[in-house]
Order: structure tokens, then sequence, then C-alpha cells
């Protein structure tokens, strides 16, 4: 076997791994954000409801501008979270690109069991974090157009629609945020099972069976593709 591929692969699987555990960590903080932003813009939907009304208009309008102007920092924030799980999802992603062509450089004579295993696991994690970085994008995308929505205004027409848009574009955020941590946990599954794989490569290359001792795990991964 390749000793020096295989170390460079699995070191990358490893990188790939903790990349993917970061962006998980990601989610979260995206799906607390957004999770308070929408309590707030309910908020800001009763304070407008009840500004129609004659008596404490004034006050009403006032209170859902303060929720409107909260929600509109909660989506800098996002904003700023969507752009590091888009770091977060590239790294992984040229980590697993490295991998490949590491193992790409262990000649196919050389291959067992596991080796291929680790190849197979790899390709279906490229494809899985390539589903997760649009999403991303429409994350902070969608982010960003709550920002510009959420701006206050004493008309109140024009505070009805500015916490309709708000609302409907944090919902589409929060939506992308739902999508995204199943498909990363999915990622995160497999990086593990692949990391473990590696892991396990590694010390067979680094620990060669003595010439006229065969072992027999030789060849058997015992890892599930």
């Amino acid at each position: 076997m390749n000793k020096r591929g295989m170390l460079a692969a699995a070191q990358a699987v490893f990188d790939a791994e903790r990349a993917l555990r970061g962006a998980a960590e990601t989610v979260d903080e995206l799906c607390d954000v957004a999770a308070s932003s929408i309590r707030l813009l309910d908020d800001a939907a009763t304070d407008t409801f009840y500004a129609h009304q004659e008596e404490r208009r004034n006050l009403y309008v006032r209170s859902a501008g303060e929720h409107l102007e909260r929600v509109r920092n909660r989506s800098g924030v996002m904003n700023d979270l969507g752009a590091d799980l888009t770091h977060q999802l590239a790294a992984a992603s040229n980590a697993l690109e490295l991998a490949g062509y590491e193992l790409g450089s262990i000649d196919a004579n050389d291959c067992d069991g596991g080796i291929r295993a680790l190849r197979t696991q790899i390709d279906v994690l490229v494809e899985v974090v390539s589903l997760a970085r649009p999403v991303a994008a429409q994350i902070t995308r969608h982010a960003q157009h709550a920002a510009e929505s959420a701006a206050a205004s004493d008309a109140l027409m024009l505070l009805d629609s500015r916490v309709h848009d708000t609302g409907k574009e944090m919902s589409r955020a929060d939506e992308g945020v739902s999508v995204v941590r199943s498909v990363i946990e999915h990622a995160q599954s497999r990086a593990h099972t692949s990391a473990a794989l590696a892991g396990s490569l590694t010390y067979a290359a680094c620990h060669p069976t003595p010439p006229g001792r065969r072992d027999p795990e030789a060849g058997q991964s015992g890892i599930a593709i």
C-alpha cells in the first residue's frame, strides 16, 4: 500500500470531518436565531394588528418597529453565520477532494476492500456536501432580504407590508436551515464512518503484517457502505 498516500488521504478525511462538525454547530446557531426572529415577527404582527385601532395606535406602531429592528439585527447575525457555514462547507469539500486525489494515487492493484470502501464513502460525501452548499447560500440571501424588509415605518399600511415581507423571507431562511441541518447530519454520519475507516487503514499501512503471517481480517473493513 502507498503509505504516504494513505496518510495524506486519512488526514484529509479527518479535516473534512472537523469542518462538518463546525458546520453542524453553525447550523445549530442559525436555528436558534431563526426561531427567535420568527417569535419577534409574531409579536410585530400582533402589534400591527392592534395598531389599526385608534386607541394607543402610536404605542403599537412603535412597539412593532422595535420588534422589526431586533429582527433586522438578527438577520445580520444570520447573514454572518451563513457566510461561516459556506466557508465550512467549502473547507469540507476541498478536504474531500484532496482525500479522493490521494486515494486515487494508490495503485488499483494494491487496493484492498477497505480502500475501495473508503473511496465509495468519499464519493458519496462529496455529493452530500455539494447539496448543502447552495442551500447555505439561499439562507444567506433570504436573511439579507429579511434585513432589507425589516425597516421600521410610522405608516401603518407600510408597516403591515414590511412585517409580511420580513416574515416571508425569514420563514424561507428557516426552511433552508432545516434542510441544511438534515443534509449535514447525514454528511456527519458518513464522515464519522469514513474517518474510522481511514484510521484503520492508516494503522494497517504503518503496521504491515510481517511476511509469512496472514491477518485473517486483511482486506475486510467491516464498514457498511
